[in-house]
């Protein structure tokens, strides 16, 4: 005799399990789509500039971006560069004050953490022709002027090694996390370089104290690795703690 099954019980098991299979797959499809995010370089005037010091402009040479995104949901995002590369010399100023860098296409989602890392380049060496400093040894440069207190002037030049590199995390215009990216929308993340922010970690002194060079009767101070190098690890220091990645 030929056994014989009701299959009808299961029938609506077999369909929950289609449907939610079918859920599954639409959440995976929408958290791989993908949304455009410009990365752009931005000079912020300060509201509250120290007065002793001005800044004339910042030199930053690209060399490659790597990314770390974490999402509430879906797998995390990783990688170096790539889909708009543009890379190279970027010169910010006050009336000059954003240089768009390149494009990303992340997948969409709400991101925990958005963590940006800047591999520096070597900035062109005849950025400065009259030889005040060595241009090409360095990635990324503040150039301004410092008065001392005696009320006479000195070149100011704050010039970040190639091969450092440069780490900041992104928050939103309200400085919050976490951060929606999400489809059918554009954004641009602005890496802000407050130049008086920076500076307003480092006691005067050290400036007053710090020592000069000389290029045809022209006096300066170079912050680099290799002079002034005590200035030089605060700079690095509150540089980290200065430097914002905003999502807008």
């Amino acid at each position: 005799m030929i056994k014989t099954y009701d299959i009808r019980h299961l029938i609506p098991s077999v369909l929950l399990f289609l449907i939610l299979i079918g859920v599954s797959s639409c959440e995976h499809d929408d958290l791989s789509k993908p949304v455009r995010v410009h990365f752009e370089l931005s000079f912020v005037q300060d509201d509250a500039p120290l007065d002793y010091l001005a800044f004339r402009n910042i030199v930053v040479d690209v060399e490659q971006i790597s990314f770390n995104g974490i999402r509430q949901e879906g797998n995390d995002v990783l990688f170096n560069t790539r889909p708009g590369d543009t890379f190279g010399m970027h010169i910010l100023s006050p009336s000059q004050s954003s240089s768009y860098v390149t494009y990303f296409d992340l997948p969409q989602g709400i991101y925990q953490l958005m963590r940006w890392e800047i591999e520096l380049g070597e900035i062109d060496e005849d950025m400065y022709p009259d030889d005040y400093i060595d241009s090409d040894d360095f990635g990324f440069i503040i150039e301004g002027t410092y008065t001392r207190q005696d009320g006479t002037s000195v070149l100011l030049f704050i010039a970040i090694d190639e091969e450092e590199l440069i780490r900041v995390e992104s928050i939103n215009n309200e400085g919050e996390t976490p951060i929606p990216i999400l489809a059918d929308n554009n954004y641009t993340v602005s890496l802000e370089i407050n130049p008086h922010a920076l500076m307003r970690g480092i006691p005067r002194s050290m400036l007053e104290q710090a020592e000069e060079d000389e290029e045809d009767d022209v006096y300066f101070i170079e912050i680099s690795e290799d002079e002034n190098e005590e200035l030089y690890n605060l700079v690095l220091f509150q540089l980290s703690k200065t430097l914002k990645a905003v999502v807008r």
